[in-house]
């Protein structure tokens, strides 16, 4: 009897333990710091992935010397959504593409938010009465979550993804709002930034035709569905097959590059000199999409490095953000990367040896984690080398996103796991032989209360609130609110 009482309270600590243990994974604990100077640019991509094990969506230490970075940040307090008006133009260039125009006047950040918000008077202004009027235009970089039509007009998307496009989804769709080539539901990041600022958003570059007037028009947008860091002969020789939504081998990050040189030389700089080149590009706010959750989700079970391609991913940022600084860019944001590890993609290709209790991915969550920390870090060299003449911002997307998850409703969301638009059912809604547009696949009644749209990419209603964040909520490092002081005491 005394051993099976002893046996008893033994268990009972164990479990409280445990239980302790786990809440405070639940609740993010700091994540621990993963040192990018161990990351070595020149390592094979076939060494080892990173494989620590762990619990929590951010599992780790909180004594991390830079734990600011990674901070516990508050979610309760962000409000949900908001009314949105279908006030968009629609133009089409000579080559008979229709892309979104203006979205001036929309409110779509402003207005009353749902039940489920709190009091936080800081996400229930007009934004436009303080951004309005503070950059004319817009440069966009990035993946497919910035790409507002490029990967369509080049014809790398794959048929099935073109259907879903070129017909409206039915089920919670604005029908005011043409999709061109975007790869949501709706509006996405740097549509919802552009309206906020009150300008149009920006021409994909493959729409711009040889009459495109660079002094009366909007900006561009260089980003491109699929880009990738890995080079063609990586997908060959390593035998990455699956493209995902994409034909053949995705372009590289250094095509953006090579667009936005030549949209330099021949449009936008035509008869300027150099100096006057410089001071016009100055004048303008150029955004720089994440870049690099393409290539983790590609990778997920291959035996190439993640840290390996974190270090070639920041590398080609690092050369994109050189090419536009040296093009006299003075006002950059640059995108972190989300958590890739918790996107139904991730989720379905992850062992569950391999996952935290929230059934994310351990292993592309760090690497994730050690991006964005190397990323944070090249930026800080730039703003050394550069003093105050330019102004560059860490959008933190990371724990953005993770704000918005763990207060679901009071951003907006019912649904945090599902793919909106996918086949399948169960919990993730995701079945990667057949993505969505393909025969079978359905979009949910909706979308609005969905984070994912399918599979990898966010729905619209999730693009708003991470802009929110963005701009209004302090997760941009300087603050956006920053920024604006900075452009307006600069005088350009």
């Amino acid at each position: 009897m005394m051993i099976s009482k002893y046996s008893f309270h033994v268990l009972f600590l164990i479990l409280l333990v445990s239980f302790s243990f786990s809440y405070a994974h639940f609740r993010h604990i700091t994540p621990k710091e993963i040192d990018p100077k161990s990351f070595n640019s020149h390592s094979s991509p076939l060494s080892p992935s990173l494989t620590s094990k762990g619990s929590g969506l951010l599992s780790g230490s909180s004594s991390s010397k830079d734990s600011s970075l990674f901070d516990n940040l508050s979610s309760s307090n962000a409000s949900g959504s908001s009314n949105i008006s279908d006030s968009s133009s629609v133009s089409t260039n000579s080559k008979g593409f229709a892309f979104s125009g203006s979205f001036r006047g929309s409110g779509s950040l402003s207005g009353s938010t749902n039940s489920g918000a709190s009091n936080n008077k800081e996400f229930n202004i007009n934004l436009k009465a303080n951004l309005s009027g503070c950059f004319s235009k817009v440069f966009a970089f990035g993946d497919s979550y910035t790409d507002t039509g490029n990967a369509r007009l080049i014809g790398i998307l794959k048929s099935f993804v073109g259907a879903v496009l070129t017909r409206r989804v039915s089920q919670g769709g604005n029908s005011n709002f043409k999709l061109g080539g975007r790869s949501s539901n709706g509006r996405m990041v740097v549509d919802f930034l552009c309206d906020s600022l009150n300008i149009s958003t920006p021409i994909p570059y493959k729409a711009i035709s040889s009459d495109f007037d660079f002094d009366s028009n909007s900006g561009v947008n260089f980003a491109v569905g699929g880009a990738t860091s890995l080079s063609g002969d990586f997908f060959v020789n390593h035998k990455i097959g699956h493209t995902l939504m994409w034909k053949g081998i995705p372009l590289g990050f250094q095509t953006q590059i090579e667009w936005f040189n030549h949209f330099v030389t021949r449009i936008a700089c035509k008869r300027k000199t150099e100096e006057e080149c410089k001071a016009e590009m100055g004048k303008h706010l150029i955004w720089l999409g994440q870049m690099g959750v393409d290539d983790f989700a590609r990778v997920i079970g291959s035996s190439v490095s993640m840290r390996w391609l974190t270090d070639i991913t920041v590398n080609h940022i690092s050369k994109i953000l050189t090419t536009l600084l040296d093009s006299g860019g003075k006002f950059v944001v640059v995108q972190g990367l989300p958590p890739v590890g918790c996107c139904p993609l991730s989720k379905l290709l992850t062992p569950q040896s391999e996952k935290d209790e929230m059934g994310c991915s351990l292993v592309i969550n760090r690497a994730v984690m050690a991006h964005n920390e190397l990323l944070q870090k090249t930026l800080e060299d730039f703003r050394v080398r550069h003093g105050t003449e330019v102004t560059i911002s860490y959008a933190d997307y990371f724990n953005a996103y993770k704000a918005i998850m763990g207060n679901l409703a009071g951003f907006g969301f019912s649904d945090g796991s599902q793919a909106c638009c996918g086949v399948g059912g169960g919990i993730l809604n995701f079945n990667l032989h057949n993505l969505c547009g393909m025969t079978g696949t359905t979009a949910c009644e909706n979308p609005s209360n969905h984070v994912h749209w399918d599979g990898l990419h966010l729905t619209e209603a999730m693009h708003k609130q991470i802009t929110r964040l963005f701009l209004h909520g302090g997760y941009c490092k300087p603050s956006f609110d920053d920024i604006i002081s900075r452009q307006r005491n600069s005088g350009t």
